[in-house]
């Protein structure tokens, strides 16, 4: 349903617009960015048939900030956010190289669960024990792009249009390996470096979210946008549109809802997310009637 990417479209720029002229840059720049980045990589998440990693990145990326954290300050080398990607990077290779193996998925996101959350305690707990960080552990659960300093919002800049530019690149390739693995296994050379690049870029996405949209909604975020395109759209291009602009709007009118309520952002974002989804689903059931 095209109408409904164009009226996606003309909030999502609405909406940046506003942002953009009425509040911070910085604001604006960890909105538009963030948006971007799980507008982007949502479609590759579904193309792949990836929701069970989905669903697990975000206890990855807790475990890896957090014990990135304690490696940092164990060796004095890097920085924190540095240790958290490398960490969050080889923990969802080993997970989707392990179901690539032939391992259950169900078993092994199970199995990277129980040590993650575990271990994000057990992490958590030394951090705030012996350590003095700059900034609150609880942003990482809850979300808080308000107070991304800038810094933040520039690491993120370069993720989000990295991620961008590799999604451009695999996305096709995706869709094709989601419809016909088999085939897709016999007709490409190397195809787990396919994979290792999708894991990657799911992992460096989600330790880039984690403190703007925060543990409990981010993996919501980074499945459901492709959820709303896939009710609406006809072709894999428009999919991918819908994604993105669906992200933009959902990021920038949360924004807007959550400075005029008074709640968190990242709160407004989820509920934002949410009705366009339910608006999807009802333009698509009556579209099929």
């Amino acid at each position: 349903m095209k109408a409904f990417a164009i009226v996606l479209t003309i909030l999502a720029l609405g909406a940046a617009i506003y942002t953009a002229i009425y509040m911070p840059l910085t604001w604006f720049m960890v909105f538009a960015f963030s948006s971007l980045l799980y507008g982007f990589i949502s479609p590759v998440i579904a193309a792949r048939r990836l929701f069970f990693l989905a669903t697990e990145a975000p206890h990855m990326a807790l475990f890896s900030v957090v014990l990135g954290i304690v490696v940092y300050k164990t060796t004095n080398l890097l920085n924190e956010f540095l240790w958290a990607l490398i960490i969050s990077i080889i923990l969802i290779n080993v997970v989707g190289h392990l179901i690539r193996a032939g391992v259950d998925p169900d078993v092994a996101t199970s199995v990277m669960v129980s040590l993650t959350a575990s271990g994000s305690v057990v992490a958590t707990y030394y951090v705030l024990t012996f350590y003095s960080v700059q900034y609150n552990l609880w942003a990482f659960i809850l979300g808080d792009p308000l107070l991304v300093t800038s810094q933040e919002a520039l690491q993120l800049t370069i993720i989000a249009v990295a991620s961008a530019l590799a999604t451009v690149y695999l996305y096709m390739f995706g869709i094709y390996m989601g419809v016909d693995l088999d085939h897709a296994k016999l007709s490409a050379r190397n195809i787990w470096l396919y994979d290792t690049a999708i894991y990657t870029l799911l992992g460096i996405s989600s330790v880039a979210l984690l403190k703007i949209v925060g543990f409990v909604l981010e993996h919501v975020l980074l499945t459901l946008p492709a959820i709303i395109a896939s009710a609406v759209s006809s072709s894999s291009r428009e999919a991918l549109h819908t994604s993105v602009v669906s992200a933009v709007a959902s990021s920038f009118l949360g924004l807007l809802l959550s400075t005029k309520l008074n709640i968190a952002p990242a709160g407004g974002i989820g509920f934002i997310t949410l009705s366009i989804y339910l608006i999807a689903r009802v333009l698509s059931a009556k579209k099929h009637a």
